[in-house]
C-alpha cells in the first residue's frame, strides 16, 4: 500500500544517535549526507514514483515513431521532475529528457491529464507541461542555453584577467532523465505475476568528464532485497561521485529526510562462478557470451555456473540490481545488426545506473574495457557509442575476468 509523501525536505540534517539505527544503517561517522542537488532530485524523483503508482498502468498510452510506447505517467513524470528540479535548483537548470511534447500537442486529453497529474503531486501542472516542451529532444533551445552560459562563464574570466589558454570552456553541468525505463513492463503492471521492473532513473552529467556526478533510481514495483518483507514495495537508490551509494524504501513516511538510508555495497566476489547475472526475461545465459566461454573448453568447462536472475525491464533497473548486491555482473550486449550498422545508445538509458553501480563498489567499462563517456565531446549530449556497442557492470575483483569471457565468448559466437 502506498503511504503519502511528505512535504519537500530540506538537505540538511543531524544524524540519528547511534542506539537509533537499525543494524545495516549507516552509522553516525558514515550518515547520509546529501548535497541540494542531490536532495532535489531525490525528492523530484520520489515524487514522480508516487506519480507513477497513482496514475496507474492503465492510463493512456501512444505509440512512439520507433512503436515503442509512451504513455500519460511517462510525460507527467518528465513534466513533474523538470519542473520540480528548476523550482529547487533555478530556471535555468537544463533537463535533457527521453520524451517530448509531440503527443501534448497532438492530443489536448493527453495533455489535461498531463498537467492534472503534474498539479495532484505539488506541481503546476500547466508550467510543467511548458517545461516538458524545453528540452533538447524538441530542439536545440537547452543546447543553446548551455552554450551561451558556457560563454557567459567565459566573458566573465576574461574581464576578471583570468586566461583559459590551453582549456576549451566546457558546458555547465546539466541533467539526463528517463522518466520511466521499462514502460512496458510498467503498463503490465505491479501485481503482473511474473515481476516486470521499470524505474525512473535521473543522473547529472559533468561534461568535462562526460561522466555522472549524481543519480538517482527510483523503482516502485521494487519488491525483495536488500528490503525488508515489512518494508513493502519499492525502493529509491541515490549517488553522488565520492559520496557512496545509498537506498531505502521508496514510501519508509520518514519523517526527517536523511534517516533511514542504508549504504549499498556490491559484493566483491572472488570468482565469476561465485557471481549472480542479471539477464532480460527472454535471455539465458549460456547463449550469452559470458556463459558461452564459461562452458567451454578453454575455459575449463566450470562444473559451476554462476547464477542467474531475469528481470523484465530497461537497463537501469539491472545496474540497481548490482547497486543493491541482487547481483554482481550486468552485460548491456551490442544488438546484433552492430557490426553492420553500429548502435548508438541513450545516455538516459545508462547515466543514472553507471554513478550508483560504481559508488556501490562496482566496475562499469564498454565491451573493449574502456571508460564510458556519455558525450561525443562536442555538441551530442542525448546518445553516445560504448566501445564494442554495449557495455559490462560486474564486482571490482571479477570485472578483468568477466571482460576476457565476455571478449572470448563473443568472438566464438
Amino acid at each position: 500500500t502506498r503511504r503519502p509523501l511528505p512535504a519537500p525536505r530540506a538537505s540538511q540534517s543531524s544524524p540519528p544517535a547511534s542506539g537509533d539505527l537499525p543494524a545495516d544503517a549507516a552509522s553516525p561517522e558514515d550518515a547520509f549526507a546529501p548535497d541540494p542537488a542531490l536532495a532535489a532530485s531525490i525528492d523530484a524523483v520520489t515524487r514522480a514514483c508516487d506519480l507513477l503508482l497513482d496514475l496507474g498502468s492503465s492510463c493512456r498510452a501512444h505509440a512512439k515513431p520507433d512503436d515503442t510506447p509512451v504513455t500519460v505517467a511517462d510525460l507527467a513524470c518528465q513534466a513533474l521532475v523538470t519542473r520540480a528540479l528548476r523550482q529547487s535548483l533555478g530556471d535555468d537548470v537544463v533537463v535533457v529528457g527521453e520524451e517530448d511534447d509531440a503527443v501534448c500537442v497532438a492530443d489536448r486529453t493527453t495533455s489535461q491529464a498531463v498537467a492534472e497529474a503534474v498539479e495532484r503531486h505539488g506541481g503546476d501542472g500547466a508550467t510543467a507541461v511548458e517545461a516538458l516542451a524545453r528540452r533538447v529532444c524538441v530542439d536545440d533551445e537547452s543546447l543553446d542555453a548551455l552554450d551561451m552560459r558556457r560563454d557567459a562563464a567565459e566573458s566573465t574570466r576574461r574581464r576578471r584577467g583570468k586566461s583559459s589558454v590551453g582549456s576549451a570552456p566546457a558546458r555547465p553541468r546539466y541533467f539526463v532523465l528517463d522518466p520511466i525505463d521499462g514502460t512496458k513492463a510498467f503498463i503490465r503492471g505491479v501485481d503482473d505475476p511474473a515481476s516486470p521492473q521499470c524505474a525512473v532513473g535521473l543522473a547529472r552529467v559533468d561534461p568535462a568528464s562526460g561522466a555522472p556526478d549524481l543519480g538517482v533510481l527510483g523503482l516502485p514495483f521494487w519488491r525483495g532485497p536488500p528490503l525488508r518483507e515489512s518494508e513493502g514495495v519499492g525502493v529509491v537508490v541515490a549517488a553522488s561521485k565520492g559520496g557512496g551509494c545509498w537506498y531505502k524504501p521508496l514510501f519508509s513516511g520518514e519523517p526527517d529526510f536523511a534517516t533511514g538510508w542504508r549504504r549499498a555495497r556490491t559484493s566483491n566476489v572472488a570468482d565469476v562462478s561465485a557471481a549472480t547475472v542479471v539477464t532480460s526475461e527472454g535471455e539465458r545465459l549460456e547463449n550469452l557470451p559470458i556463459g558461452a566461454a564459461l562452458a567451454s573448453e578453454t575455459f575449463g568447462g566450470a562444473s559451476r555456473a554462476p547464477r542467474e536472475v531475469r528481470m523484465g525491464c530497461g537497463s537501469l533497473c539491472k545496474y540497481a540490481a548490482v547497486a543493491l548486491d541482487v547481483a554482481q555482473v550486468f552485460v548491456q550486449h551490442p544488438p546484433f545488426d552492430y557490426a553492420l550498422k553500429g548502435k548508438r545508445s541513450m545516455v538516459w538509458d545508462h547515466a543514472a545506473g553507471i554513478v550508483c553501480a560504481v559508488e556501490a563498489g562496482a566496475a562499469v567499462t564498454d565491451l573493449l574495457g574502456g571508460a564510458v563517456r556519455l558525450d561525443d565531446g562536442e555538441r551530442e549530449v542525448r546518445a553516445f557509442e560504448p566501445g564494442g556497442g554495449g557495455i559490462l557492470v560486474a564486482a571490482a575483483g571479477i570485472h578483468a575476468r568477466c571482460l576476457e569471457l565476455y571478449t572470448w565468448g563473443a568472438s566464438a559466437g
